[in-house]
């Protein structure tokens, strides 16, 4: 049981770790301030892009840990 928790939380570190860097990269290269885009004028397509981007990565997180 407790071997369990503490993988579950390696593995949630791991996830959060890859999706920020994965996250500053893709902002990077869409656009300089897309950070501010996203929160300040609400640019939906910036958001569908990265939403789309973290279920991504999930999926292939899900499949590898598994």
């Amino acid at each position: 049981m407790l071997g369990n928790l503490v993988e579950i939380f390696v593995y949630s570190s791991v996830y959060v770790l890859i999706v920020i860097l994965g996250m500053k990269v893709i902002g990077a290269s869409i656009s300089a301030d897309f950070e501010k885009r996203i929160i300040q004028e609400g640019a939906i397509g910036l958001s569908i892009i990265i939403s789309s981007f973290f279920i991504g990565v999930a999926i292939i997180f899900f499949s590898v840990a598994r």
